[in-house]
């Protein structure tokens, strides 16, 4: 048994020393002089191009537009029009019908390029080879890919990987993808970003961003944490950070950044591969991987945001304007008080842990969703992220059971809104 065991957890480092390599191998590549900074429009932007676009075909992973990509053009500092391209995989959900959705998971390519200079009286180039920005969040997309791939059968919704070009001229490859190339963009769940992910010293100075609050997203992160051996990131609700999630988010569509954040070698000739904390880059690889296999599997897609065009919003069947908390002038409260006041005052007080979980040692959050009416009452509680059957009826039957609320209002006049809380069930230790 003991043989067995160690020979397990060997087989597991092997694999994850194994990635961090071809990790290292992805940043390299990219960040080396042959590359030329990858400037948008660039030689080197399409070297990488190709070499994005090799990798997902030796790895089987579809291609959703053929060679040389999805291409667009943009114009220049100097007023030349120049060609780059966006290189899209996709991966297939098993479900017959949530296949038709999408979590997306993209990364930035190129980089600023090169520049003439005189060293010690001598012509030169200075490269500026982007080992962290963004050859590092390209290197983790795609072996997230690569893992998605060998585990398709685990993905009800379909998994898109987006390598951007031209996001240092003003993010517009991701840009023509969400608005002028792909039609199905209310189909998108979840926009995983990564961007600068390569400075973080054994996942300490990881970061995710989620430009606003978002109380479902919030929930996914932290159950990925909660997993064994998985880096505790920190989450913020800031639009700080300029990058490809900004296109998604404006449309509505829940983002989450991930990034270790600027460093004084960002957008300098020291951004080399040498820099690069490639066993920290394997540990947001499982983090990535996690979130987009819990993503893919919810009951349905995450709320858009409050950014959502109005025909997006959630309607009732009979066709009622079901609202956010966040749009109204008065949000609906629970004893004078909102979400949090009633985990306190009615959840966590009347909730039971039922015993035959307890004994299973089962424990985390049931991510449950509910309308309150332009009465107050509670109806159409549902649970969005199941944990276990026992304690999702649990949480379900205490929040059903709920005493009115008093309604939300806009314009002085009562209206429903859908709430979406998570319900925490914790062992004492």
């Amino acid at each position: 048994m003991i043989v067995a065991l160690l020979l397990l957890v060997t087989a597991g480092l092997f694999s994850q020393n194994e990635r961090a390599a071809e990790l290292k191998k992805h940043v390299t590549t990219l960040a080396s002089d042959s590359f030329m900074g990858r400037a948008a429009g660039g030689d080197g932007e399409r070297m990488a191009a190709r070499y994005i676009e090799r990798f997902f075909n030796e790895n089987e992973i579809e291609l959703l537009y053929p060679t040389p990509g999805q291409d667009f053009s943009f114009v220049n500092d100097t007023g030349d029009t120049l060609k780059s391209q966006n290189i899209i995989g996709i991966i297939e959900g098993y479900d017959p019908v949530l296949k038709n959705e999408y979590i997306l998971v993209g990364a930035h390519y190129d980089h600023l390029g090169y520049i003439k200079t005189k060293i010690d009286g001598t012509d030169s180039l200075l490269l500026y080879r982007g080992a962290d920005d963004n050859a590092s969040g390209v290197a983790v997309m795609l072996e997230v890919a690569k893992m998605a791939r060998a585990r398709n059968f685990m993905f009800k919704r379909s998994v898109i990987f987006a390598a951007f070009g031209a996001e240092e001229r003003g993010m517009i490859g991701s840009w023509y993808f969400v608005n002028r190339a792909f039609a199905q963009k209310d189909k998108i769940s979840l926009m995983v970003n990564l961007d600068m992910v390569g400075r973080g010293g054994d996942g300490r100075a990881l970061h995710i961003y989620t430009m606003m609050p978002h109380a479902e997203l919030t929930t996914l992160l932290k159950d990925v944490s909660d997993k064994p051996l998985m880096p505790v990131p920190t989450i913020k609700t800031s639009t700080y950070f300029p990058s490809d999630h900004q296109v998604f988010s404006s449309e509505g569509i829940p983002v989450a950044l991930f990034t270790t954040g600027l460093h004084r070698d960002y957008h300098t000739n020291r951004d080399n591969e040498g820099e690069i904390d490639y066993t920290s880059m394997d540990m947001t690889v499982e983090y990535v991987f996690n979130l987009v296999m819990d993503a893919s599997n919810m009951s349905r897609m995450l709320s858009k945001t409050i950014l959502a065009p109005k025909d997006e919003k959630n309607q009732s069947a009979g066709g009622t304007r079901i609202y956010r908390q966040e749009e109204t002038e008065f949000p609906a409260l629970f004893l004078h008080g909102r979400e949090q006041r009633f985990l306190d005052r009615w959840v966590y007080k009347y909730l039971k842990y039922p015993q035959s979980a307890v004994e299973r040692g089962v424990s985390g959050r049931v991510l449950v969703e509910f309308t309150v009416d332009h009465e107050g009452k509670v109806k159409d509680v549902e649970v969005i992220k199941s944990l276990d059957n026992e304690l999702d009826d649990a949480a379900l039957k205490t929040i059903e059971a709920s005493p009115d609320w008093r309604p939300a209002k806009i314009d002085g006049k009562p209206v429903p809104v859908r709430i979406t809380l998570p319900v925490e069930f914790r062992l004492k230790r």
